[in-house]
Order: structure tokens, then sequence, then C-alpha cells
């Protein structure tokens, strides 16, 4: 029984000498084994007992609902080659800490999913404490093997603080959060990455408005980049709207009407078919607007690129007849970013993994109430998709 609960709990060279329960608590009462100790210094082993001490009380984990901790004896030897006493060292509790190193990793796993504030108050610790595990831990991702196809994009960390979002869009990988939307932080990044990294780099992918894809794609000369297809939509559909409040500034009984123009054809039902046959019968030149959409959005669904680059031109002719509107800036668009839009049929690329990421990042402040540190906040979005068996692995300093 005394083997299965170390077994259990990790309790090397201890046995147990009794458990505790209550309320509140598990209390394990340990004694040592051995009846000698390493010298710190020398490294030579001591039985000259110099003082037993008092009772160690640590916390270890937490079982059952209660918190768990154990009472060892802290005692003190006598070297007599160094000619000095010194302190027994446990190998699963760090030099002058409360806490064991399963603790540790115990809270910074379930730290994972949880707020800080959540994991204080379940394990009774602090805010201090598992900031330093947290940043005690290396968040470094490697990239994977094989072909890459790389994902960036920004984000907000607060207000006008922007972000860098790093990802592998095969496997599916978060490899990095970038602290500053900069130049210097993209160029230190994509620095430190090797030559045959680089060298793997097939793809690269970016919504219109990244402000660093030239210093980005001058690291992979080799690799062609793919605008994504949800922003090229998003931009054309915001572009519409704008031509529609101006076209007709009085619709506002129809239902949703903006997020019905942003449905496919396909896929709208018979009340909304109705709607739009009623607004389009009043107001034709909307019509025209609309149907450039749905031929865009057909365009993302052709099969191969010959197809994709006769029918761009076409969407290219529809907006040049247009009138001066909103939608025709369009058209400078697609002649601006034509390859790179066309690019899309090569392996049919689009950041959607990484805009995931980016809703599991908003999660993550929203449980978190905010973060006021950038380290920390960078470390606790890592933690959330990085596999837990390397987090386990590593060593944790108080």
């Amino acid at each position: 029984m005394n083997y299965s609960i170390n077994k259990f709990f990790h309790f090397k060279g201890y046995f147990v000498q009794k458990i505790e329960r209550n309320d509140l608590q598990t209390i394990i009462r340990l004694l040592p084994r051995r009846k000698t100790a390493h010298c710190p210094k020398c490294g030579k082993r001591s039985n000259a007992l110099y003082e037993n001490g008092v009772l160690r009380k640590v916390k270890h984990s937490r079982y059952e609902g209660k918190p768990v901790s154990v009472l060892i004896p802290k005692r003190r030897f006598f070297c007599k080659c160094c000619n000095i006493p010194f302190s027994e060292q446990i190998d699963w509790i760090s030099f002058k800490e409360r806490t064991t190193n399963s603790f540790s990793t115990e809270t910074i796993s379930v730290l994972r999913n949880s707020s800080f504030s959540a994991i204080q108050e379940m394990y009774g610790t602090s805010y201090q404490f598992l900031s330093k595990n947290l940043k005690g831990l290396d968040m470094s991702v490697p990239w994977p093997e094989g072909e890459l196809i790389l994902g960036f994009d920004e984000h907000s960390y607060a207000k006008r603080h922007m972000m860098v979002t790093i990802t592998e869009l095969k496997t599916k990988t978060l490899l990095a959060i970038l602290p500053h939307y900069s130049k210097e932080a993209v160029i230190e990044y994509l620095s430190s990455r090797t030559e045959e990294e680089r060298g793997r780099v097939r793809e690269l992918c970016f919504d219109m408005k990244f402000k660093q894809r030239k210093t980005v794609e001058s690291f992979f000369p080799e690799a062609s980049t793919v605008v994504d297809k949800f922003h090229v939509l998003s931009y054309l559909t915001s572009l519409i709207d704008s031509d529609r409040k101006i076209i007709a500034p009085k619709i506002t009984s129809f239902e949703n009407i903006r997020q019905i123009m942003r449905r496919p054809e396909g896929r709208l039902n018979g009340k909304e078919k109705a709607i739009l046959d009623s607004m389009f019968a009043e107001y034709p030149d909307l019509k025209e607007r609309w149907l450039i959409y749905q031929k865009l959005s057909s365009f993302y669904r052709l099969r191969s690129k010959e197809e994709a680059r006769i029918c761009l031109q076409e969407i290219k002719r529809d907006m040049s007849a247009l009138e001066r509107s909103y939608t025709r800036n369009f058209l400078g668009t697609l002649e601006r970013l034509e390859e790179e839009i066309l690019n899309y049929f090569d392996n049919r690329t689009t950041n959607a993994f990484t805009e995931g990421v980016h809703t599991k990042i908003k999660m993550i402040k929203r449980t978190s109430f905010g973060f006021r540190n950038i380290e920390i906040y960078i470390k606790k979005v890592m933690l959330a998709f990085i596999p837990i068996t390397i987090i386990l692995d590593q060593f944790l300093p108080h």
C-alpha cells in the first residue's frame, strides 16, 4: 500500500508515515528512507546527523477537490570532508521552496484552459508564483518537417498595440507571436530560423493589409504569395455596402439586408430572395454590384487556375463598366494583387487556421480579464497551443 501511494504521488526516497484528511485539505507525513545525505559542495555522502529540524510543510497537488500537502522533516547533516553543516536536498522539491515540482507542473497544465484568478483560488497559490513558472517555460516551437506553408496576420494586444501571429497552415501549428507589429520584430524572428528551415517554405499567406509583407517575402524569395480569399470577399462586400447606403439610403425595413447581400445566391431562402428581388426592382444599379460579388464568390469555387484567370478578367470588365462608385475602387486592388489572388488555386491555401487562433486568443483574453505584461500574455497564449507533453517534460524553476 505504501509503495502504491509513493508511486502515485512520486515521493522518491520517502515513505508515507501517516495520512490526515479533513474538510479542507489532505496532509501526508513522510519519513526519509536513507540515513545519509549528499553534501552539495563535495558530493560525498554523510551519515552525521547535525540537526533533525522541524517539519516542513510543502504544497504538492490537488486530489478529490482538495489540496494535498506533505510534511517532511527538515534534516541537516555535517560533512566531515568540508567541515561544514548542510541541509538535505530533495530531488522533487526545489531548494528553499514551499511547493514540489509536481505542484508547479500541475498548476501550469491547468492554467492552459483557465484564468490566473481561478488557479489561485483552486490551488491556494499566488499570481507571482504562476507568472514566475510561466516565464521559466521555453515556448519556442520548432518548425515542422517537410514543405511549409506559413500564415501571417496581426491581432490586437491592447488598444492600438498590435502583434504578429505566425502559423504553419499545413500542419495547423502556431509557431510564434511577435511582441510588436514592426519590421524589426519580423526580421528578428525570421533571422533566428535556419536557412534549411526557410528553404522549405513553399507558400506565404497574408491578408490584404499586412504591412510587413515585403519584409517577410525577402526571407523567402522562392515562395509564392497567396492573399487570403476571406479578406478579398470581405473587402468587396464592404465597398458594395458603402454604395448601398448611397444608392438606397431609405432601405431600412428589410431585415438584416447587409448580411443577406453577403450570402452566396445558392444559399438564399425564399424569403431572402423575395427581399432582394423587390429591392433590385427599385434599384437596378445595386443589382449590378451584387452580381459582381456573386461572380467573385463563384470564382473561388472554380477548379483550375486557367478558368479562374478568365473569370477574373470578366469581373474586372464588369467593374470597369460601373460609374463612379466605391465598388469600382476594387478594380485597382484586383490589378495590383491579381497573381496573389490566383495563387490560391495552386493549393487552395487560406488563413482560416490563423483566424481561428485569433478567435481562441480573444477567448483567453476574456477569461483572463486582460493582461498587463506582454511576456506573460505571449506565454499564456502559446501555452494553450503547445502540446501538454512538451510542457510537462520541461524543468520548471520557481
